[in-house]
């Protein structure tokens, strides 16, 4: 053991903030025709936005386009129900069959619609600001002449609300059965517009930003609610809306700063982080906690949209754990401990001591389905993400306002259970399955879950140092509970449900490997035998993609060492046969614990601690490389790893609580170096290593003589950037911390040259691109500014922008280029002549390490359209963001990308052409 340096603040997370950010800037859900699963009761697969309290799907054409509201505490009080909250549509019926092109942009949390018709565009970007009930949709017409359009508010069902009007703000008041009651508030900044019924009117003119904002506010939130949600639009200015967006996207950006992975399956990676965008979206601290279906509550929802307590409830909130987000945990108790009183009046109903809880509750202790269905472990279900997040944390402010929760669940086992002979505790009379017909004993759901539970009560109570005498107790059960039950089945040793009653059931459920995850009973430092027993069951379980298992079969395979190849593929089919555009993992049977699918999956195969031993890599296939940065271990320690060709390249730890952290050696067989707080302190040995740490001290671990310097390095660089010949991804927002430009206003001469082509203005010797900050941004505050001025021949500007010659990036057989552009006219800019179409021939162009380029490729974009500049005259919208994307792979597979530069090319051109570029991404 070594000794403890001095403490500092641990100077760890720009880091993995600038890696997070260039990662999840790559990653959109496209949509060229609208959703159609919108109002089955079940996960949708429309546009999603949502603050964790309000959730918004967007559904329908420009035509007709719904926006359906959502609240987490819109249950009804008679039913018990989640209700939808009502409709926002609007409606510009000139555009009757206009071309569909939606964008979830999940890193800046926005939905950008782009609708074209005849030479008139339609830009909407609409956005639920993170930190008030407030929906914001912002609406632009280019070309073509003006559109008469109308926003209509309507409740739950699509119906005319009783509405009211005053000051320029439309309300709408609704309620779920009667109560609780909400209102919309609703007005448009910009323009003028009109109030009639329960529309609001606006004829849309061309190069006009109108802003429609609604505030929405419940009952439960104030009795106030009316006056709540009018008076937070009454007063809005286009000004202050701007200020509430940069609020909302440094919310965001502080979000997805938590934590980052970086992998190859590019498919998994970009689940990973969609996954936690609706995370993001649908929980989060003092709200209401999402229900099976989160905040987009589009109608009457299946299974009334409650708390189901086993296992939908609880598996969402395990992905804020290992992802290092906790904070959207904060939720998930209330509705557990507000339930305690009838929990108790249950168990005593049924003669038992402690308490008791049904399959389905709802907020405030109430609930539309008190059955039991024959199950006694639901409130240990529940009490697992307390026992985790406690033992993530070991947050004792935390831990003692779960503990008098803990303890009745530990009552009811203390008094339930049954001691045999031979001091064995069993589980009597508990189905593992709903309505198992009796007798049912030793679930192995229960079994799992009542360790876990008694390991927890041990562990807060001797950190709060309460109830000694108790404590014993719960250790003696602990350590005497019944054995998992196990059965023969095709030769090979699995896990059974019960040791009597229900032996073996693949019906799209997982609960035979379920004590090994939530359980946390089986892992990689179990018995070899237990370890096999578990691998066994998965094999034959094989619930990758039912309706029930994946969002706790992939994180128990992992547990176990599964082949992490067989693993890592079928998350790959998870994110892509079994996901909706959104990015939302859906299944027959499941909701929002799909966001646990990718999410815990991924990690514990980068990551696992649950055994009090740290190993990174523990289940990885061989020759793939990986990153990871600040991702969650029990104890609180923050741990960011990188592997290449087989080999950890580095282990990074931040000590948020201090203690002793205890791990695996990466580097079996050989020494550690140890640096304390950018120190060296010597090296390790050994298999299993312990040292002691402060609180918020960073240590490094690398191979024995590796430099602080080398490390720093690794930690700095994309995956693939400090170990390889090629990099496998790009991205930049042009922000700081994204990549920069190589060059400013260069000309590429090898790449294209410039022919015909001057400065646009004011002296300018030539064509520029250079990045400019507080102009037009697609997102952000800095974009690339392209410009020139043709004169006629053979008009052509190739610029280079960004060199990535030290680090080629591969195209392989599934990378797409993606980006957006803002091709200037004479109403934005006065250099481009009144009618000139000159800005649009620009496009993002790529020169391939062969000297071959993109433009001469044969590549198209989504529309169709050569990506070529000069095939993008007259395709791209002026005045309007034009989101790009073109498939590399179609004409350019197992290329590399050696340069990348911003094209103009108009063959007999003339005159001035300028524009913007912003958040290009090669993924």
């Amino acid at each position: 053991m070594l000794t403890v340096a001095g403490e500092r603040p641990a100077a760890a997370d720009s880091v993995t903030a600038t890696q997070a950010m260039r990662i999840v800037q790559q990653y959109q859900g496209v949509w060229g025709s609208p959703p159609t699963n919108l109002t089955s009761g079940g996960t949708v697969d429309a546009p999603l936005m949502g603050n964790g309290d309000v959730g918004v799907a967007v559904g329908g054409s420009i035509t007709n386009q719904a926006f359906y509201l959502g609240k987490n505490d819109f249950f009804s009080a008679s039913s018990h129900a989640i209700r939808p909250l009502g409709r926002i549509v609007l409606a510009v019926p000139g555009m009757s069959g206009a071309s569909y092109h939606v964008v979830q942009d999940i890193a800046h949390a926005a939905v950008q619609g782009t609708y074209t018709l005849s030479g008139s565009t339609i830009s909407t970007t609409s956005w639920v600001s993170a930190t008030e009930n407030l929906f914001v949709t912002s609406i632009a017409l280019s070309g073509g002449t003006t559109k008469a359009a109308t926003i209509s508010l309507q409740n739950g069902s699509g119906g005319a609300p009783g509405v009211s009007s005053s000051g320029g703000v439309l309300s709408a008041d609704v309620s779920a059965d009667g109560s609780p009651q909400a209102r919309v508030a609703a007005r448009i900044i910009g323009g003028t517009s009109t109030i009639s019924g329960n529309q609001i009117g606006v004829t849309l003119q061309p190069g006009v930003t109108y802003t429609f904002v609604a505030g929405i506010s419940s009952s439960i939130d104030t009795s106030s609610y009316q006056s709540a949600a009018v008076s937070l639009v009454s007063s809005l200015t286009q000004s202050t809306v701007n200020s509430l967006n940069s609020t909302h996207q440094g919310w965001w950006q502080s979000y997805w700063s938590r934590s980052y992975v970086e992998l190859p399956d590019k498919a998994v990676e970009r689940s990973w982080y969609g996954s936690l965008y609706l995370l993001g979206c649908v929980s989060r601290p003092g709200k209401y906690a999402p229900g099976l279906w989160g905040n987009w509550i589009t109608g009457a929802m299946n299974w009334n949209g409650d708390y189901h307590t086993n296992y939908n409830y609880e598996t969402p909130f395990y992905a804020a754990l290992s992802t290092n987000h906790v904070d959207q945990m904060a939720a998930y108790d209330q509705a557990v401990l507000d339930w305690m009183p009838a929990g108790q009046a249950l168990a005593a109903q049924n003669g038992f001591s402690g308490v008791l809880y049904p399959v389905g509750i709802s907020p405030k202790g109430t609930s539309a389905d008190t059955n039991l269905h024959n199950q006694k472990s639901n409130a240990a279900n529940l009490a697992s993400d307390m026992v985790m997040r406690y033992e993530y944390t070991r947050d004792t402010s935390y831990a003692g306002t779960v503990y008098p929760f803990l303890k009745q669940v530990g009552l009811f086992w203390q008094n339930y259970l049954t001691r045999d002979s031979s001091g064995t505790y069993n589980i009597t009379n508990d189905a593992p399955q709903e309505d198992n017909a009796y007798p049912q004993t030793n679930s192995i759901l229960s079994l799992g879950l009542v360790h876990l539970l008694f390991q927890g009560l041990i562990d807060i109570s001797t950190a709060l140092n309460q109830d000694p005498s108790t404590r014993a107790t719960w250790q003696d059960i602990n350590a005497h509970l019944a054995p998992l039950p196990t059965m023969t089945r095709n030769n090979q040793s699995v896990f059974r449900e019960t040791s009597v009653g229900t032996d073996w059931v693949n019906d799209g459920n997982d609960i035979a490997i379920q004590a090994v995850y939530p359980g946390s009973q089986v892992g990689l430092d179990s018995d070899p035998g237990l370890q096999q027993t578990a691998r066994n069951t998965v094999d034959q379980l094989a619930r990758w993609h039912g309706d029930n298992a994946p969002g706790t079969f992939y994180a128990a395979a992992a547990r176990v060492g599964y082949n992490p190849s067989t693993i890592l593929s079928n998350l790959d089919t998870e994110a892509t046969a079994n996901s909706y555009p959104n990015l939302a993992v859906h299944h027959g049977g499941g909701g929002i614990e799909n966001l646990n699918v990718v999410t815990s999956g991924l990690d514990e195969m980068l990551l696992q601690s649950f055994q009090n031993d740290v190993k990174v890599f523990p289940d990885w296939p061989a020759g793939t490389n990986g990153k990871f940065g600040d991702l969650l271990a029990y104890g609180d320690f923050l741990v960011s790893s990188s592997i290449a060709g087989n080999a950890v390249q580095y282990v990074r730890v931040v000590s948020q609580r201090g203690g002793n952290y205890t791990f695996t050696n990466p580097w079996p067989g050989h020494g550690i170096e140890l640096y304390r707080n950018g120190t060296d302190a010597g090296t390790l040995s050994g298999t299993k290593i312990t040292i002691g740490t402060a609180v918020n001290e960073t240590i490094d671990l690398a191979p024995a003589g590796t430099p602080l310097s080398a490390i720093q390095q690794e930690l700095s660089q994309p995956l693939g950037g400090g170990s390889g010949p090629t990099s496998s991804t790009f991205s930049s927002g042009f922000e700081s911390g994204n990549p920069q430009p190589t060059w400013t206003d260069t000309v590429d001469s090898t790449g294209g040259g410039v022919s015909a082509v001057t400065g646009l203005c004011c002296g300018l010797s030539g064509p520029e691109a250079s990045t400019r900050s507080g102009e037009t941004v697609h997102s952000g505050s800095s974009a690339l500014m392209y410009s020139g001025s043709a004169q006629g021949g053979s008009a052509h500007a190739y610029l280079k922008v960004f060199d990535l010659s030290a680090s080629p990036l591969a195209i392989g057989t599934s990378k797409t280029l993606s980006y957006w552009i803002y091709p200037q006219s004479n109403a934005t800019t006065p250099y481009v002549t009144a009618g000139s179409t000159n800005s649009t021939c620009a496009a993002v162009d790529l020169i391939f390490t062969d000297g071959s380029t993109l433009r001469d490729s044969g590549a198209t974009d989504q529309n169709g359209n050569l990506a070529h500049p000069a095939h993008q005259c007259g395709h791209l919208t002026l005045d309007a963001w034009n989101h790009v994307t073109i498939n590399l792979a179609a004409h350019d597979a197992d290329k590399q990308v050696n340069r990348i530069l911003i094209g103009y090319d108009q063959p007999g051109g003339s005159g001035g052409y300028r524009g913007y570029v912003d958040d290009i991404s090669i993924a």
